[in-house]
């Protein structure tokens, strides 16, 4: 009985991990395709295989702390912005906010942005 709890126990592991890493890797997605850049591109920026980039946006492969830290830097954001899975939140409320706060952390060099999302947003309406 005790090796089917601990057997238990590893594979709900497995499957949060697995999970975890389909988080991860949508949101690589997310950040690359929204810098305009091809898995090709983002390989090359980070000089890793763009085979290697696209197992891990399809949540295949659990890069390590060094492939992470390649990716974040060729993407030009912070490591830690590679673990906000906010984007996959279904909460209309917490999406308004997530929405709302980044576009409060926009800087005064980033007016362009500013305003693209503005643009965005009208067209939606």
């Amino acid at each position: 009985m005790v090796s089917r709890g601990i057997g238990f126990d590893l594979s709900r592991k497995m499957m949060k991990r697995d999970q975890t890493a389909k988080l991860l890797g949508r949101r690589i997605r997310a950040l690359r395709k929204s810098k305009g850049f091809t898995q090709e591109e983002l390989g090359a920026e980070s000089g890793i295989n763009y085979k290697y980039v696209g197992a891990i946006e399809r949540g295949e492969e659990n890069p390590s702390l060094s492939v992470l830290e390649k990716i974040s830097q060729a993407l030009s954001v912070e490591i830690l912005e590679l673990f906000r899975f906010h984007h996959e939140d279904k909460d209309t409320d917490k999406l308004k906010k997530g929405l709302v706060d980044t576009i409060n952390q926009l800087g005064k060099k980033e007016e362009d942005k500013l305003r693209l999302i503005y643009k965005i947003i009208n067209a939606l309406k």
